[in-house]
């Protein structure tokens, strides 16, 4: 196979890549140089351009090395965020139900007739906490549907995360929503 040759499959095969969507290399660089060779190289390269070419891939490939490590470390950072987020309102809501837990308990020792009016405050804590283990699972089925190949099923991941997003805020709400039922309840002991 004559060089020309060679150049021009090797055009249509990145052509038929990029078609499909692959950018992970860099194919119009790298499309443009094989044609300027197809149209202008009468015989095989001269060692030095083949050194040439060489160090051009392995330049671009170092860009696309480096590229997909900053991509890497962002995916982890997103998923430490939100690693951290889901434990926050499951603290949040978690201690304020061993709170309210334990004041009850104290409450129908000495003051039985408040424990239903301070039980009602329990609720949004209680909630928030099922809400957050609701959202460890949804989570995780997010990445599970993230990790397809096909499309549909990665918007579903799409769509999953987006619920994980929405329980998230509706468990900090339940703690506000809690806190609030708190203060009412309190304003109304003395």
């Amino acid at each position: 196979m004559k060089a020309k040759d060679f150049a021009k499959e090797l055009r249509e095969l990145i052509e038929g890549i990029k078609a499909k969507g692959n950018e992970t290399i860099v194919c119009d660089a790298l499309i443009t140089y094989l044609a300027n060779y197809e149209n202008t190289a009468a015989s095989d390269p001269t060692p030095l351009e083949v050194e040439q070419f060489k160090l051009q891939m392995q330049s671009q490939m170092e860009q696309i090395k480096r590229a997909h490590e900053g991509q890497l470390e962002m995916f982890r950072s997103v998923i430490s965020s939100g690693q951290a987020a889901i434990k926050t309102g499951f603290l949040l809501n978690g201690g304020a139900s061993i709170a309210m837990l334990a004041f009850i308990g104290h409450l129908s020792e000495n003051s039985a007739p408040l424990v239903p009016q301070f039980s009602q405050v329990l609720v949004p804590f209680a909630l928030g906490v099922l809400l957050s283990a609701v959202l460890s699972g949804v989570t995780y089925l997010s990445q599970w549907l993230y990790a397809s190949t096909r499309p549909g099923v990665k918007r579903a991941g799409f769509a999953a995360n987006i619920g994980c997003i929405f329980l998230g805020l509706l468990s900090y709400g339940m703690f506000s929503w809690g806190l609030c039922r708190a203060y009412d309840a309190f304003r109304s002991f003395s």
